[in-house]
């Protein structure tokens, strides 16, 4: 017996309009063409299958480009110009550092953006502080955008190094009085605790690395688990 056809799944594709610090001008051959702010670099992207869309020329104006290394994640900044270690970004009232090390990221994930603007209106529309929290919190952007439109965030990350930075773009959005609870802590183990406890919470932010150490130096892999 043939059953009924399975209808296709609908992508919704989110947009984030308000960007003006952020471009992705690019992509292809495994890479990305970006604008950070006053920054353009080429930054490595495996999904990144197709040919770019903009001529060679357009690619060589990059300003720098990360070069990876076979350890996760690691690698570095190859730069044509002055490096910069450091700068401000901005959205939508949130402002934040942008930083080059050792790593491909900057401590900001733009394409996110879409979901701070989901994160912020939910925060709104219910009319009460929520109570969220914030796993594997990064550099805290989810964390602000929530904190800013009134709801009250417990932000987890086993990163000291995060958190501190995170704090940093606190202060950047004038944020210092905002409800925020920051906690360098394993993820996980924090959930078991909060569980035992019985805390409740209204929603939860959970965005886990494929790859991290807890704050005791245990290994974290996303698909080991």
């Amino acid at each position: 017996m043939i059953g009924k056809p399975i209808s296709p799944p609908k992508i919704l594709l989110l947009s984030s309009p308000d960007w003006e610090d952020y471009e992705l001008l690019d992509s292809g051959n495994g890479e990305r063409l970006e604008r950070f702010g006053p920054v353009t670099c080429i930054r490595p992207d495996a999904e990144a299958i197709w040919k770019p869309a903009l001529p060679e020329t357009a690619w060589q104006k990059a300003q720098t480009r990360f070069i990876s290394t076979p350890e996760e994640n690691g690698g570095h900044w190859e730069w044509k110009v002055p490096p910069r270690e450091r700068w401000v970004m901005q959205y939508r009232g949130l402002r934040f550092w942008a930083q080059m090390g050792g790593s491909k990221h900057l401590g900001v994930f733009p394409e996110q953006a879409s979901q701070w603007d989901w994160i912020t209106e939910q925060v709104q529309i219910a009319q009460r502080p929520l109570r969220v929290l914030n796993l594997f919190g990064y550099t805290g952007l989810a964390t602000l955008a929530a904190a800013q439109a009134g709801a009250r965030v417990t932000h987890i990350d086993a990163s000291r190094k995060a958190i501190a930075w995170a704090q940093e773009n606190q202060r950047l959005s004038g944020l210092t009085d905002a409800s925020i609870r920051w906690l360098v802590d394993d993820a996980m183990k924090f959930v078991r605790r909060e569980q035992r406890r019985g805390s409740q919470y209204d929603g939860i932010v959970l965005d886990p690395p494929k790859f991290g150490r807890g704050p005791k130096g245990e290994v974290w892999e996303f698909f080991k688990l």
